[in-house]
């Protein structure tokens, strides 16, 4: 009889050792999509630094290697063409600039030797972020625009508040900087690989 009432003990032990266990890994589930449902319908936040940069801040967003391949083709594929698996990714971030700038500058004449010489207009400009160079030809433009930005991303994590104590972390954010005053950021997100 006692070993019957020792070995029933050791099994629901072990019951609710394998249970608890079960209800851990269930609390941090539940956890990883509440954040991902909070990421998911936040607004990306647009605002300018105090040097005067554009930058953008968004909330991670915390998927599992199945969920990455069926949610986000392109990151993927991006993945597999660089040689690489995605089960060893740690994290990636994508972010999508525009620039835009109104150019002035002067038109010049330039002669260009064909069979005979021809007079034409050119357009030279630089600064730091953009260089335009071309010609116009019979009111046809043809050149170069080459632009320069700089991306600084920071993932930091948001703590949770209390009156004024923090404490914990409340979610994981990337804030995103364009250096080129020229371009906004239009998009950006941040996904982790779950554990």
């Amino acid at each position: 009889m006692n070993k019957y009432l020792i070995s029933a003990i050791a099994v629901l032990f072990l019951a609710v050792g394998l249970l608890s266990w079960q209800l851990d890994r269930t609390k941090t589930e539940k956890k990883r999509l509440s954040s991902n449902q909070e990421a998911l319908l936040s607004d990306i936040e647009f605002y300018k630094t105090e040097a005067g940069d554009n930058a953008a801040s968004v909330q991670r967003l915390e998927l599992s290697k199945s969920e990455l391949e069926k949610h986000c083709e392109d990151l993927t594929q991006t993945v597999k063409d660089l040689n690489l698996k995605v089960k060893r990714i740690q994290a990636a971030s994508t972010t999508v600039t525009k620039t835009e700038y109104k150019i002035q500058t002067v038109v010049k004449d330039s002669i260009i030797y064909r069979d005979v010489p021809v007079i034409v207009q050119s357009i030279v400009y630089k600064d730091p972020w953009i260089d335009i160079d071309g010609v116009i030809d019979s009111s046809m433009f043809s050149g170069n625009i080459s632009t320069r930005d700089t991306l600084v991303q920071v993932i930091h994590r948001v703590p949770k508040k209390f009156w004024f104590i923090k404490y914990g972390t409340k979610a994981i954010k990337q804030e995103v900087v364009s250096k080129n005053p020229h371009s906004n950021i239009v998009f950006t997100e941040y996904i982790e690989l779950k554990k």
